[in-house]
């Protein structure tokens, strides 16, 4: 089994959102909210926890780029496809 990568994850603007534990290939689909180690803009990790259904937006353009939902029973954001810039 593989170890799994710290990755940037960016705006399609170029500002940083999170750092985050992917495992697998491919692109980013989802998020789990566990495995954000850093989220230096304050928009994932947030108290009370963010509500299902809750879009997120990049903070500096506006652009919605996830929105939160239960995967595999754990909350996760979901990424806006065109939201976030390739890994």
């Amino acid at each position: 089994m593989k170890k799994a990568r710290v990755r940037d994850i960016s705006c399609q603007c170029g500002q940083l959102l999170a750092r985050y534990r992917k495992g697998g290939k491919g692109r980013l689909v989802k998020m789990f909210l566990s495995r954000i180690v850093e989220d230096p803009m304050g928009i994932f990790l947030v108290e009370p926890p963010l509500p299902l259904g809750q879009d997120i937006a990049c903070p500096s353009c506006g652009k919605r780029i996830a929105t939160i939902q239960l995967v595999k029973g754990q909350p996760a954001a979901k990424v806006n496809r065109g939201g976030v810039a390739p890994l």
